[in-house]
């Protein structure tokens, strides 16, 4: 597996074209020079994506948009570009399976010629790292997808393929096998009705490994919705994840949230805070997560459809649709510079288990976001908080433990209501023990009884390094 932590968002610096309600417009100035791929490194990515308007459709090289992006980006000095071929996208959706009699391509070698004129046009460019394949798939688009995957392995060994997962809260039914049979859709949907929606899950992921034989997992889960509502598969959905990337010994790829979450404009419109982007983080790193991007860059570019980012929202994403940086943009280049200092500690340890912790008198069943908890590990040792809910996690090596301590309340509790921090006390195990609280080294003694102490706002953690702790 690779070395370096990969940073990248979605929705990279675009053409500065954008539509409302059909029309299209232009905002003035087409953002895909080098000062604003300079402006996008600054925050603290180090991949850009070609995708979406940028991605290689095969329509010739020169002059192309993807061509446009090698060449601005490298001249920021950003030397991994992520490609999305057109192509294998189209591939993946219409075809299902490619391989075979009656199918595109008779056998595998058919298709790695195939694949090998698709590339070709890129894959020896300056800055090439990788290819991003077919976003969010369904259930049976995966043999297609793992031929194309293994097809692009075969010939490029050392490439990064990006394959990014449904997540929890997709439709049961993108999940699993399409039935066209009206006997086997009735069996389906008895079988279904008997099974949860996280074993359902838990055999998408499972059956897309075995099939694509893909060695990490990369799903988009997004907390934060309107009205201040943390989903309920958030931390169900990062606890499988981990635990299936633990047992297989995949790695843990995910995409964060740094839109405002909106729904037609009626209800409120949920920006992302800075206390938002450290709930993520920390919980991410707490999980093992091994590569972070982000979803989105730009404010979305098309307000058919409104549950997305929003050009008339200030903080929407991390640059507005006029060029304009968001608050969102200064406080996640802090929080990214954080993380590549705590990084190098974290990625010596591998996720083994996570607990809940919440007030006296209340049980994670009490908290929407926590009920649907995947498990809920015994912690070898006493942990309380004075108020909320907060997240345990541990991560080993032969030589010891990692802890994550975070406060996973909602923001919405100290924003509108003034509730102070959580006080989280916690009798450690002994060892030789560091402290890290956002990417620093810090001091922390226990009481007279053996007690550590911790005032975490909402979104806080504190890494707890052990040396000879199991």
């Amino acid at each position: 597996m690779k070395d370096e932590t990969l940073f990248y968002c979605y929705q990279c610096p675009s053409s500065g074209y954008y539509k409302i309600n059909g029309y299209k417009y232009f905002c003035g100035e087409d953002f895909r020079t080098e000062k604003r791929y300079r402006e996008y490194l600054d925050c603290g990515f180090n991949m850009v994506q070609a995708r979406g308007e940028n991605s290689y459709k095969g329509e010739g090289w020169e002059g192309s948009n993807c061509q446009r992006v090698f060449i601005e980006a490298l001249k920021a000095g950003c030397d991994k570009i992520l490609v999305t071929d057109g192509r294998f996208d189209h591939w993946i959706r219409d075809e299902r399976d490619l391989v075979g009699e009656g199918k595109l391509f008779v056998n595998e070698t058919e298709l790695d010629k195939a694949v090998a004129e698709c590339i070709a046009p890129y894959c020896n460019q300056k800055g090439f790292y990788g290819i991003q394949l077919f976003d969010e798939p369904i259930y049976d688009q995966f043999p297609a997808y793992g031929q194309i995957m293994r097809s692009i392995k075969r010939l490029l060994p050392n490439v990064y393929v990006q394959a990014n997962l449904l997540p929890m809260t997709a439709l049961e039914s993108l999940l699993q096998p399409q039935k066209t049979c009206a006997q086997d859709v009735a069996a389906d949907k008895m079988a279904t009705e008997t099974i949860s929606r996280t074993e359902i899950y838990k055999k998408y992921v499972e059956d897309f490994q075995t099939i694509t034989g893909a060695d990490n997992i990369h799903f988009d889960e997004y907390p934060f919705r309107r009205e201040y509502i943390i989903s309920g598969n958030t931390l169900p959905n990062y606890q499988l994840v981990a635990r299936i990337c633990q047992e297989k010994g995949l790695e843990f790829r995910a995409v964060l949230q740094s839109f405002a979450n909106i729904w037609n404009g009626t209800e409120h419109n949920r920006r992302m805070t800075e206390s938002d982007m450290y709930w993520q983080t920390n919980f991410a790193m707490g999980f093992g997560v091994r590569d972070y991007s982000f979803y989105t860059y730009m404010a979305k570019p098309d307000f058919d459809n409104k549950n997305g980012a929003m050009v008339e929202l200030d903080g929407a994403a991390f640059i507005n649709l006029d060029g304009s940086q968001t608050a969102l943009y200064g406080y996640t280049k802090r929080i990214i510079a954080e993380m590549k200092q705590f990084l190098p500690i974290m990625k010596q340890y591998a996720y083994c288990s996570s607990h809940i912790v919440t007030e006296t008198g209340k049980t994670h069943e009490d908290y929407d976001w926590t009920k649907f908890a995947y498990e809920n590990e015994p912690c070898s040792f006493a942990v309380s908080v004075d108020k909320g809910v907060a997240l345990v996690t541990k991560q080993t090596n032969a030589f010891g433990a990692l802890y994550m301590f975070e406060n996973i309340g909602n923001v919405r509790d100290e924003l509108f209501d003034g509730i102070p921090p959580m006080k989280l006390c916690a009798e450690l195990p002994s060892g030789e023990k560091a402290f890290y609280f956002r990417g620093e080294t810090v001091e922390a003694s226990a009481d007279e009884n053996g007690v550590y102490s911790f005032d975490l706002k909402v979104g806080d953690a504190i890494f707890v390094e052990i040396k000879s702790a199991k």
